[in-house]
């Protein structure tokens, strides 16, 4: 390697690491709220962490502190890229703001009645053990399905105004968000079979699934939706500008429907115990 492929590599790296140490900034001049709220969570995501390692408790056969660990790093996820899209989601000042705040509220309130009851020894889900495990459980399930109503307006409107961005990278938000949605409502179906898993077999590890008839995966699948298509979308628009494809909108859609497809199919799967 030359004396100039040196100054490349140091300079790309250079450029990288500026990126990553400005990224907390950039969130933060996007939206503030939704900023703080993904701070909270990662800086709780560690004290679970340090619960996993030094508390015993077990609740339905794994530490007490994996589902609050698990939790906090979805909502820092989710709350952190809502924060980078927010300034692409044409909606009132107003608008966003207030359901920037209604969002942060919701996630609080579900964080907290999670790590309060794994504190307790107890689960946090499918509890009606007690008058007060019931009360924690439908306020959980009750703010989590405004808040996801409210996510569904919040894109249908940013939609409907139309976004300021490459074509590609608006189809992917608008996907993104759409699955989103169809992921956190597929989770309302475990609140009404009561339960996360209706098959058995092997557990993977640090996730807790099952290889048969769990809900979770399409679950998951759908949320990280938000993460995946918009970044689809937007690596699309990059290339077109940069000679690299002719079709972004086409890249997009077949990564949509990719992921479509997949989702489905988890759901399937899932439902597969049930009408066998």
């Amino acid at each position: 390697m030359n004396g100039s492929d040196d100054v490349s590599v140091t300079a790309g790296y250079g450029t990288s690491v500026h990126r990553l140490t400005a990224l907390p900034r950039d969130l933060h001049g996007r939206n503030p709220i939704l900023f703080w709220t993904a701070t909270g969570n990662a800086v709780l995501c560690l004290g679970f962490l340090v619960g996993l390692a030094v508390d015993p408790s077990v609740v339905n056969g794994e530490s007490a502190w994996l589902k609050p660990t698990k939790f906090a790093v979805s909502i820092c996820l989710f709350t952190a890229t809502l924060a980078w899209l927010t300034p692409h989601l044409t909606v009132s000042r107003r608008f966003r703001r207030s359901s920037s705040w209604a969002i942060a509220g919701a996630l609080g309130i579900e964080i907290v009645a999670i790590a309060g009851q794994a504190a307790r020894g107890t689960r946090s889900h499918f509890n009606y053990a007690t008058t007060v495990d019931t009360a924690i459980y439908v306020t959980m399930g009750a703010v989590i399905v405004a808040m996801t109503l409210l996510v569904a307006w919040l894109f249908v409107r940013a939609t409907r105004n139309g976004f300021d961005v490459h074509p590609a990278f608006a189809l992917g938000i608008t996907l993104g968000g759409g699955l989103f949605v169809v992921g956190a409502f597929e989770g309302q179906v475990m609140g009404v079979l009561n339960t996360n898993s209706v098959g058995s077999g092997y557990t993977l590890p640090a996730v807790g699934w099952t290889l048969a008839g769990d809900f979770r995966v399409a679950h998951f699948a759908g949320l990280h939706a938000l993460q995946v298509l918009p970044l689809a979308g937007y690596v699309a628009a990059r290339a077109e500008q940069q000679g690299r494809i002719t079709a972004p909108r086409k890249v997009v859609w077949l990564v949509g429907g990719l992921y479509a497809g997949l989702l489905l199919l988890a759901f399937s799967l899932a439902l597969a115990p049930l009408v066998a």
